[in-house]
């Protein structure tokens, strides 16, 4: 049974590919609305202002994509992704020191950005009833009674819908515009984080091609400095290096390579001799935003939003595809369930936003409580975060004492996991006696 004929997406990133493939089959129609103009493989496009950055697709992001495209994470390694196991092939260095390695049981995919939306895109696209319309910028939605109807492009050309998804990302007008023409009315959450980075491909050279290592680091304050370095296809590498507040990242070659050399000689041993094989690029994160649409005091049905339209928090941490993927993966099932239930779309804006408002809350979670340890990070802490950041150090440490707490704190930072599972079984009375003991002292 049909949830509807017309769905519409506003927004062809990976937020909107994903809504689109958990609507495509649930519609008769599915149409991708994307200022952009399209390419046709992986290129960086412009209405990504950070797709040519380091982005990693967390492992509950390659899940929830791999139900709603079988095959996607296959498609993946074919567009030459480096498989890489979460605990082993990546050395992490975080608030002071080096993770023991472990395996942590499970594989993840690197691949730029580009290449993992070329890879969706084009699964996308071959769905039944989907048709992705590039050079189509949306102007407006449409509402009517208390519910959205369809949308207005810019031309002046209108688009009936049953229902309709926004994947326009945060900076976007849409969500404004919709707040400006009355008919929503919701809180917005602001945290200068005051983050930037800069990010350039390299080919591997010859001693390290091939080379399935990559480095996270992110050191605790006093440092400001961070990057990252992975592996991922056409056997380059993708370095992304970065800092907080006032510091700005490096703007050349040259400053890229000493900034890298003077954090992490590892790094700057795989690309001080390395071809570069793409410009560098800066990004600024001046803030973490989310919009807190699943407490609207109005919102109108048959609205939905999905991706960093509705929450934007630090990139660092990689959490936007995941959450993203995610958010359409739920989505899916709950129109599988009200279709079952013959329940229609009305009240399905509701359910959705609370459990979107979940899942995204849970990243927002993570990212903050660690963007408030940094003096950079402006705002007064809430009343929580003295508990949050006794929680996260006694995870810490616990994971560098034991492995099953190690395996765990993985399976956190993957979204996997929630913090519940710090409340249960006998793993929960190890923990709890650690925090008390970290507290009392």
């Amino acid at each position: 049974m049909k949830s509807g004929e017309r769905a519409i997406v506003t927004g062809g990133g990976i937020a909107g590919l994903a809504a689109a493939a958990a609507l495509a089959g649930r519609f008769s129609e599915v149409v991708v609305l994307d200022r952009d103009s399209l390419p046709d493989g992986a290129q960086v496009r412009m209405g990504a202002g950070q797709g040519a950055h380091l982005h990693q697709l967390l492992k509950a992001g390659e899940q929830a994509l791999e139900r709603l495209l079988p095959g996607v994470t296959e498609a993946f390694y074919a567009a030459g992704a480096r498989r890489m196991r979460v605990g082993r092939d990546v050395k992490v260095f975080d608030f002071g020191g080096w993770m023991d390695e472990c395996d942590a049981g499970f594989d993840v995919t690197s691949l730029s950005r580009p290449a993992y939306e070329a890879v969706v895109r084009a699964q996308v696209s071959a769905l039944p009833g989907v048709s992705i319309r590039a050079e189509s910028p949306v102007k407006r939605f449409i509402v009517g009674g208390e519910q959205c109807t369809g949308v207005e492009l810019e031309d002046g050309e209108t688009l009936a819908a049953d229902l309709v998804v926004d994947a326009s990302g945060m900076t976007a007008p849409l969500m404004g515009q919709l707040v400006a023409d009355g008919h929503a009315a919701f809180d917005t959450e602001e945290i200068r984080i005051n983050v930037a980075y800069s990010t350039v491909r390299f080919r591997q050279p010859e001693a390290f091609r091939g080379e399935g290592h990559g480095y996270f680091l992110l050191p605790g304050p006093p440092g400001k400095r961070f990057g990252f370095l992975l592996p991922i296809e056409g056997d380059q590498w993708i370095l992304s290096v970065g800092a907080r507040g006032k510091d700005s990242p490096p703007r050349t070659l040259a400053e890229m390579l000493a900034y890298a050399e003077q954090f992490e000689p590892a790094i700057h041993a795989r690309v001080r001799e390395a071809e570069p094989v793409s410009e560098l690029r800066t990004f600024r994160k001046p803030a973490a935003t989310r919009r807190k649409i699943w407490e609207a005091a109005k919102w109108p049905e048959r609205l939905l939003v999905v991706g960093d339209a509705l929450s934007s928090v630090n990139p660092t941490y990689g959490q936007g595809m995941t959450v993203a993927a995610a958010e359409a993966d739920a989505l899916a099932d709950l129109l599988d369930a009200r279709a079952a239930d013959k329940a229609g779309l009305d009240g399905l804006a509701g359910a959705y936003l609370t459990t979107a408002g979940e899942i995204s809350g849970r990243a927002w979670s993570l990212s903050i409580n660690s963007d408030y340890v940094y003096e950079e990070t402006e705002g007064e802490r809430p009343a929580a975060y003295a508990m949050n950041r006794a929680v996260a150090s006694t995870l810490r440490r616990l994971a560098d004492e034991d492995l099953e707490f190690r395996m765990l704190r993985y399976r956190l930072v993957h979204m996997l996991d929630s913090a519940n599972a710090l409340r249960e079984g006998a793993m929960g009375i190890k923990f709890f006696t650690a925090l008390q003991g970290s507290m009392a002292s």
